[in-house]
């Protein structure tokens, strides 16, 4: 873990102009960037609340199956981003659906029972005309959240 992918809740401005830098990057050079939000609102009741440590170790969790170019940060207590460099949106849509896994699987041994809870995730990429929303919009709808 390096320090430049190194972000906490406190620090969700440096995420966000990371991945802002990483779309010019990606919009001057015509390369794939996506951006997953992990929803982990329903968690928290399981969890009796958050704690730094726990928000700490999802994070870890996290880390550890991501590739050392990715970056994750949670954007507040219940919404965790990941920014995938030179990554198209299937292959986002893949980690996205193996890090749920990994969040579970984290939450699970923490409380010492499965958890069967669909974690909802939000994504997306650049260039990709399927989307619902493009990029440039999610990063500024992050932003705002952060902000408030």
């Amino acid at each position: 873990m390096n320090d430049s992918t190194s972000m906490s809740l406190v620090s969700g401005d440096p995420f966000l102009s990371h991945a802002g830098i990483e779309l010019k990057r990606a919009e001057r050079y015509r390369i794939f960037v996506s951006l997953v939000v992990i929803d982990l609102s329903g968690l928290e009741n399981l969890l009796g609340g958050w704690s730094p440590d726990r928000l700490s170790g999802i994070e870890g969790a996290v880390r550890a199956h991501i590739r050392a170019s990715d970056v994750v940060s949670f954007v507040d207590q219940s919404s965790l981003a990941l920014l995938f460099p030179e990554t198209s949106r299937q292959g986002a849509e893949a980690a996205g659906r193996r890090l749920t896994e990994t969040i579970r699987k984290f939450v699970g041994e923490s409380i010492g029972h499965a958890v069967d809870y669909v974690l909802p995730l939000e994504m997306a990429s650049y260039p990709d005309a399927a989307g619902a929303k493009s990029l440039a919009t999610f990063l500024g709808e992050l932003a705002h959240k952060h902000r408030n």
